[in-house]
């Protein structure tokens, strides 16, 4: 998940040496908001509400954690990561209903990156 989150490999010898190793440089910076919006891929840019940025990358924390009794087992991942989506698509829909009631609401959230997949 962390890959797809910043569009990186997990080891990339061509940066520099406290950079190489994805999980060690990215996950300190999960929870810093700033560091989160400059370590997203650029492809992924404005395709998903922030919130549902800010929930992901909790939900990555969790399976990166350098101790394995500490990381959720897949279900609760998998569990998780569908309650995001089903939030993130709620909160379209209540955006498209505020929009129907006053057509000068302005569309700041974006389509899910699940939506680009199907």
């Amino acid at each position: 998940m962390l890959e797809i989150l910043t569009g990186r490999k997990p080891f990339d010898s061509s940066r520099s040496r406290s950079e190489q190793y994805l999980v060690w440089w990215e996950t300190p910076q999960l929870h810093d908001i700033d560091a989160l919006d400059k370590m997203v891929d650029s492809s992924l840019k404005g395709h998903y509400p922030h919130k549902s940025l800010l929930r992901f990358a909790d939900v990555v924390a969790l399976c990166v954690q350098s101790e394995p009794e500490f990381r959720p087992p897949m279900s609760e991942v998998v569990q998780a990561l569908v309650q995001l989506v089903q939030r993130a698509n709620m909160s379209k829909r209540n955006l498209g209903d505020r929009q129907s009631e006053d057509p000068d609401v302005q569309d700041d959230m974006h389509p899910d990156v699940q939506d680009d997949m199907h």
